[in-house]
């Protein structure tokens, strides 16, 4: 049994994180990284639009308004400009996400002084995930950028991961998290590629 096919049945229970490393291409990595790096990005988003007080980056790819729970796979089949997206979202469907469907896909970018706030992604605890892809070039310790989990129906911060390059994490989108800011020291722009999926009709 491969690594990735051991991986398909893998999903997390609400407030758990699962985090798969080197799961990814580095010729897919390469190819995201050049997508990210182009003049996609408009600043202006938040997570609650309500809520929050400041913004951050965001490039939209496909899928429809934060409420949408329709499929968007046709629309990010046909994002010319997102090919290499849809690249990663076929690897994983065909994995870690065996059986989900997409809804939004889009990436978020921070940088120093770009704070991230608590939030989750869904009040559905059952059927509603958020998988993050992290696609900048590098990152180090120094760096911060952290994002955070909280334990359910806790303020207490159950895990912090570190934005490692190519790592993938996945977790209920009930689960409360936030992206930290980097540090000063950071040169990069802190890039996630989401995916906000729920299972198919067909496998429910």
């Amino acid at each position: 049994m491969t690594l990735m096919n051991s991986m398909v049945s893998r999903i997390p229970d609400l407030g758990d994180v699962a985090i798969y490393d080197d799961i990814v291409p580095v010729d897919l990595q390469r190819s995201i990284l050049k997508l990210v790096r182009r003049p996609i990005w408009a600043y202006g988003w938040k997570s609650v639009k309500a809520a929050n007080r400041f913004c951050f980056w965001h490039a939209h790819f496909a899928g429809g308004e934060e409420d949408s729970r329709a499929s968007c796979e046709d629309e990010l089949a046909g994002n010319a400009l997102a090919a290499p997206v849809h690249e990663l979202w076929k690897l994983l469907s065909a994995n870690i996400l065996k059986g989900h469907e997409p809804m939004r896909v889009y990436a978020n970018g921070h940088t120093y002084g770009v704070e991230g706030y608590v939030h989750t992604d869904s009040t559905d605890e059952q059927n509603y995930f958020t998988t993050i892809y992290y696609a900048h070039a590098a990152w180090e310790p120094d760096w911060a950028g952290e994002t955070v989990f909280f334990h359910w129906g806790s303020d207490d911060i159950s895990k912090a991961v570190n934005p490692k390059p190519g790592r993938v994490v996945q977790f209920r989108g009930a689960t409360a998290h936030a992206a930290r800011s980097p540090s000063r020291d950071c040169p990069e722009l802190r890039i996630c590629v989401v995916f906000k999926t729920q299972l198919s009709s067909k496998t429910v």
